[in-house]
């Protein structure tokens, strides 16, 4: 009971330290206002017409129309409650288990929580409201899969509206929902289910890529005339531009030693996973049985599009990890993983293994945000400092 208190104390301390450090670099990054690329992002709205991650945006820009907040003030406020929510409810499911080795690496792992404010051009970014409405998912329990269905649609639509990177994230939500069907609700997704999410898909996709593109630009930029910028300022200067565009300006600056780097980060923290965890369940798709290792090794094959049209490989490869702990977190809360296999390969590391897999899992490197920048070293002791440096302007 008392070696429990403990692990319980250390991690609220750690998710403590957490949501103070986003809340103060966040704070800093008002100062740039709202030159800062990130700002630029939220900034997106629909008074131009319907247009690609523009939800948030305009929720933020109506909110500022009619209470006549600042509207720096509204993003920072939906920027710490993301952080505050996500934290918040990964730390509830902390609660609820034995911490061990498995669990440690996962939680200070430097592309699983920390990242943000290891590397701060990825803080403040709508990501976390991708990772929050993929976590709210698994949580919710609906009783009947006509109502699994529905939720389904409901969250993905938001996510989506919030920014079209959740359609690379679609494998995550159809594998809970097989899971939720077979094993919770057990009842067996008809031709009607297929028909009806594809239909929606298709609705959305057609939405982001086709309709988005007749926006009026301009109009997003004249809807904020306190402001100083244009159509090429940040995330705007990416609205008019084609996946060609964005899948030809990776390939100019493509490298080996790019791939190497974010490879290296990807496959030490997937192998905690596939290392420590098996299900007690066999995986039945498509008349095969899978195991746990050939389904992430499948989400990790999937996820090589992304790479391939967006700059911030650094960014990418946090969300993708966090799509994943969300997943084991879900299967765990669903008594899915085998614990007995899990304590007999903890067991089977020596101490000495230990330290040296939890030095580079969670101490030595992490990623920097674009493709093109080198590791970060030692990513923990790096938030020290940045929170040091904001503390001193108070």
């Amino acid at each position: 009971m008392n070696n429990l208190f403990k692990q319980n104390k250390i991690i609220l301390t750690y998710f403590f330290y957490l949501v103070i450090g986003h809340i103060f670099i966040l704070n800093l990054n008002l100062n740039e206002f709202p030159y800062k690329y990130v700002f630029s992002d939220w900034l997106i709205n629909y008074e131009g017409g319907f247009v690609r991650r523009g939800l948030f945006g305009h929720i933020n820009y109506k909110i500022s129309v009619i209470t006549k907040f600042d509207l720096k003030n509204i993003i920072f406020f939906f920027q710490v409650l993301g952080y505050i929510l996500y934290f918040g409810l990964i730390y509830n499911f902390f609660l609820k288990i034995k911490i061990n080795f498995f669990w440690l690496l996962i939680i200070f792992s430097t592309i699983s929580f920390l990242y943000p404010i290891s590397e701060i051009e990825a803080l403040g970014r709508k990501d976390i409201y991708i990772l929050l409405c993929f976590l709210i998912f698994t949580i919710i329990n609906p009783t009947s899969l006509n109502k699994l269905i529905k939720t389904f649609l409901i969250i993905f639509t938001i996510s989506s509206l919030i920014h079209e990177i959740s359609f690379f994230y679609l494998p995550y939500y159809f594998l809970v929902i097989y899971f939720k069907s077979y094993f919770s609700i057990k009842e067996k997704i008809n031709t009607k289910h297929i028909l009806l999410i594809v239909t929606f898909i298709l609705f959305l996709t057609y939405l982001n890529l086709f309709i988005s593109d007749q926006v009026n630009i301009n109009k997003i930029v004249y809807a904020y005339e306190n402001l100083n910028f244009n159509i090429n300022f940040g995330a705007l200067s990416w609205l008019s531009k084609s996946l060609d565009e964005h899948f030809n300006f990776i390939i100019k600056n493509i490298s080996f030693k790019n791939i190497l780097r974010f490879l290296y980060i990807y496959l030490i923290n997937v192998w905690v996973i596939i290392y420590f965890i098996k299900l007690k369940i066999k995986i039945i798709l498509f008349s095969k049985e899978f195991q746990i290792k050939n389904i992430f090794f499948f989400l990790i094959l999937l996820s090589i599009p992304i790479y391939l049209i967006i700059y911030d490989w650094g960014r990418i490869t946090y969300i993708t990890f966090n799509f994943m702990i969300i997943l084991i977190i879900y299967l765990q809360n669903q008594d899915l993983i085998d614990l007995k296999y899990l304590k007999k390969k903890i067991e089977l590391l020596s101490f000495k293994k230990k330290i040296l897999i939890f030095f580079f899992v969670c101490i030595l490197f992490g990623p920097k945000l674009l493709m093109s920048d080198d590791l970060s070293g030692l990513p923990f002791l790096k938030t020290i400092d940045k929170i040091e440096d904001n503390l001193s302007l108070f």
